[in-house]
């Protein structure tokens, strides 16, 4: 095997997350600039989604390999999610966080008695997701699902403390999965493989829905709080996130400096992650980022709320290198790996 390849056969996925964590704490994110026009592409996906018609795919892909390749986030428009739809999901996941603490707390994240990890309540000042030293300012509501792990399997209020909280959510998330997996095939030809080249891999896609919301009343700020959302890279294929307010800050390889991403209207902030930069043998980029809601209203009356989905392949699905990310010249950089792998589940689990 050649040296540049990780040997996953061994991979320990603490010690990665400790790499990624250490890394990151180095980076200096003192001073982000506003974006200019074309930092940030913006990629229209209308005219495929309303035909699949191929002409009008290969148009969309060349777009995406461009941003994939150079920026590692773009914004997505033309989605054919409703607004409606959209604001409705909002207003509900601010009467989720605007309820008391002690409600919320009754579905708090990882507590002895719920079989299933990771879902959930998320308080202000949490130390994970990413997991960091410093808390991070923001409280959130986590769900996930894939082949083994259904709606019930996640934390629910009772519906007469969260009337239709439950509904709108797990609709909202079908949603997602859904434009998820529209997109895949705009991914593969933006690779130059079949369109349908992810379809096996995503038979069960594994995700997980995130509903935050970042305070801007600095009383709710701890002495050792500094960002919305500590400085990470995502571990996902891809992510797709909306926001109702500035806040997001990226690393702009272009630029090499930190860029704030403006709001678009109805669009999706969508990004790579270090699965997807592995798949493709580092051809896609896996960019750093973080969050604050210092930029959503400039008087400070008002929060940040945030609805990131994180997408993966099904969990035990081995994502060998893309045919066309390697050659003689440029071998695998990483060995086949798993999602469960990459994040040190057993099989089988």
């Amino acid at each position: 095997m050649d040296d540049s390849v990780e040997n996953w056969s061994a991979f320990d996925a603490a010690a990665k997350e400790a790499s990624l964590r250490s890394e990151s704490e180095s980076w200096d994110t003192s001073a982000p600039v506003d974006a200019e026009p074309g930092d940030i592409p913006v990629i229209d996906v209308s005219a495929y989604l309303a035909t699949r018609d191929a002409q009008a795919r290969a148009e969309v892909a060349v777009k995406l390999t461009h941003a994939c390749e150079t920026v590692g986030f773009w914004q997505l428009v033309g989605h054919g999610i409703a607004r409606e739809t959209i604001d409705h999901m909002f207003r509900a996941v601010r009467a989720f966080h605007a309820l008391p603490l002690e409600v919320k707390e009754q579905v708090r994240m990882d507590r002895t008695d719920w079989p299933l990890g990771g879902v959930g309540y998320l308080p202000l000042g949490n130390r994970k997701l990413p997991r960091r030293a410093k808390g991070n300012l923001n409280e959130a509501f986590v769900l996930k699902g894939d082949r083994d792990i259904t709606s019930e399997d996640n934390q629910w209020l009772p519906e007469a403390e969260a009337p239709g909280f439950r509904s709108t959510v797990e609709g909202f998330a079908g949603t997602l999965e859904n434009l998820a997996l529209r997109l895949l095939p705009i991914y593969a030809v933006a690779l130059g493989v079949e369109p349908d080249f992810f379809a096996a891999g995503f038979r069960h896609p594994f995700w997980r829905l995130r509903m935050t919301h970042y305070p801007i009343d600095d009383s709710a700020r701890g002495s050792d709080e500094e960002f919305g959302i500590a400085p990470h890279v995502d571990t996902t294929f891809f992510t797709l996130l909306l926001q109702d307010s500035p806040g997001l800050t990226i690393y702009s390889t272009p630029r090499d400096r930190w860029v704030n991403v403006p709001l678009v209207e109805n669009a999706f902030v969508v990004n790579s992650g270090e699965l997807l930069k592995q798949w493709t043998n580092d051809r896609f980029l896996s960019v750093r980022h973080f969050a604050n809601a210092d930029r959503a209203n400039v008087d400070g009356t008002a929060s940040r709320y945030s609805i990131p989905f994180f997408v993966n392949a099904t969990r035990d699905y081995p994502m060998e290198c893309i045919p066309t990310c390697t050659d003689e010249t440029n071998p695998p950089r990483y060995s086949t790996i798993t999602y469960n792998e990459s994040q040190g589940v057993i099989q089988g689990e």
